[in-house]
Formats: C-alpha cells, sequence, structure tokens
C-alpha cells in the first residue's frame, strides 16, 4: 500500500495522509471481517460525498434559471448526453418514477429547455429533446460544478482522476444492474 498526501475539504489547515489499497482488489464474496469492513468504509464514503457535494460543493452551481436545480440537471445532462429519449426511458435512466420525471420536464419545458413532442414510433407516449437554451444551461451548470471539484482536486495527479472517475463510473453502472 502507498500513502498519498490527501487535503481537506474546504480548508488548508495540515495535511493528511491516506492509506491506498491497489486498485484491483480481490472479490470478495463472503462476509469476512475485511470484506465487511470495506464494505462498511463504502458506505460510509458515500455518504459522506453525497452529503458534501449537494450540501457544499455543488449546492448554488445551477445557475439564474429556477426551472435547474439538483433533480431536474440529471434530466439536461442525460439529454445532453444521449440525445432524445422518451419520458419511459428517461424515467429508467433517472430512477424514478413517471409522475416525478413528468413533473421535471414539465418544468424543463416550460423554461425552454426541452422540448416535448409526441413520439415518432409510438403516438402514445413523447420524446423530450434538450432545446439550444437547455443546451446552454447545461453547460453553465457544468461550468459553475466543474470549477469547486478542480480545485479540490487540483493536487492529484491525472492518474487518480482517471482512477476515480473508472471507479465510480463502475459503481454507478453496478447500481444500474442491480436496481434493475
Amino acid at each position: 500500500m502507498t500513502e498519498s498526501p490527501i487535503s481537506p475539504i474546504g480548508g488548508s489547515a495540515g495535511v493528511a495522509t491516506v492509506e491506498r489499497a491497489p486498485v484491483q482488489e480481490p472479490r470478495h464474496t463472503g462476509t469476512d471481517g475485511a470484506a465487511e469492513k470495506s464494505l462498511q468504509s463504502l458506505e460510509k464514503q458515500v455518504t459522506l460525498l453525497v452529503r458534501r457535494t449537494m450540501e457544499s460543493v455543488w449546492a448554488h452551481g445551477y445557475g439564474p434559471n429556477d426551472a435547474v436545480d439538483r433533480y431536474t440537471y440529471p434530466v439536461l445532462m442525460l439529454l445532453d448526453d444521449e440525445g432524445a429519449l422518451s419520458l419511459t426511458t428517461l424515467t429508467g435512466k433517472l430512477g424514478v418514477s413517471k409522475p416525478t420525471a413528468s413533473r421535471q420536464v414539465s418544468r424543463l419545458s416550460r423554461a425552454g429547455l426541452v422540448d416535448v413532442s409526441p413520439h415518432e414510433r409510438d403516438p402514445r407516449s413523447v420524446s423530450v429533446t434538450l432545446t439550444p437554451a437547455g443546451m446552454a444551461a447545461r453547460e453553465q451548470v457544468r461550468a459553475a460544478r466543474l470549477a469547486p471539484l478542480r480545485d479540490v482536486i487540483a493536487h492529484w495527479p491525472q492518474s487518480d482522476r482517471e482512477a476515480l472517475a473508472g471507479l465510480l463510473d463502475r459503481f454507478n453502472t453496478d447500481l444500474d444492474l442491480f436496481q434493475h
């Protein structure tokens, strides 16, 4: 294991060190003590990550448009990443109920950030598309969110940034598979 310096979020008082295990750890299938301890550590770190990003790092990073917030930003993000989506597909990808997705899309539509039109292959369904104003809002929010994130990991080597992004991608993919 190696030790690397870390800096606490939101402060520069001293530098702590953290032990990091190699990226490729063997899979634990049992409930032995080490596996349970690493699972508890993961749960704690995910909880801290969500709390810190939602409350302090990204709490004010949604721009001047009131329609964009922590609930509607993922809609803009998905439409930017994947193009037009049916409301049903959007609901599944967001992991929310259809009424919740419908409210979020309606809010963004009233603000002119998405277009909602009949789906070309299923007249009972609708297709949701990002508008140019929605794309601009997405870019504005992304820039606002990247600024504090850039500051937090400024001292990280590029390989650590890429490793974290890769592991979070894997974690989110596995969460999606688990939920379906």
